[in-house]
């Protein structure tokens, strides 16, 4: 599993503004530390189709033991969930110890309750102490 996330970086650097954009969403970390950030392409890379739902980008920041596994979606949050929950438990044994955090940007309103779902739980206690945060507007920004 560690050479297909490899295989699959965008970029591996210490550039200020690292972000990801796509169907108009866009997802961005402010790196004013200038530590090494590295993307990866995780839908129709690391996991083809066939290996089941997925979400589309995990950001690694190995300085900090934190990722960020991001979901650019349309509207519907529960699926966006279960993407990165599926992601997640796919992928973690490559991270033990590390603070998984979970990021759907939406393009729709956020559905009232949704932190209430049970989507959301099962996905926050997967996340081990990282945060789930739904936003949406079409951009996020998130300062590591």
């Amino acid at each position: 599993m560690r050479d297909r996330i490899k295989n699959c970086e965008l970029f591996r650097d210490t550039r200020s503004i690292p972000s990801v954009n796509e169907k108009g969403k866009t997802f961005q970390l402010e790196n004013k530390e200038k530590v090494e950030v590295a993307c990866v392409k995780i839908d129709d890379c690391v996991f083809k189709q066939e290996d089941g739902i997925k979400c589309d980008y995990l950001f690694e920041v190995e300085s900090k033991k934190k990722l960020f596994y991001v979901e650019l979606k349309g509207s519907d949050i529960i699926k966006a969930i279960n993407q990165i929950s599926e992601t997640l438990k796919q992928t973690r044994s490559v991270y033990p110890d590390w603070t998984y955090e979970a990021r759907i940007i939406a393009g729709g309103k956020v559905p009232v309750g949704i932190s209430d779902r049970r989507e959301h739980e099962r996905l926050k206690n997967i996340c081990n102490g990282g945060k789930v945060t739904v936003h949406h507007k079409n951009m996020y920004i998130e300062t590591i």
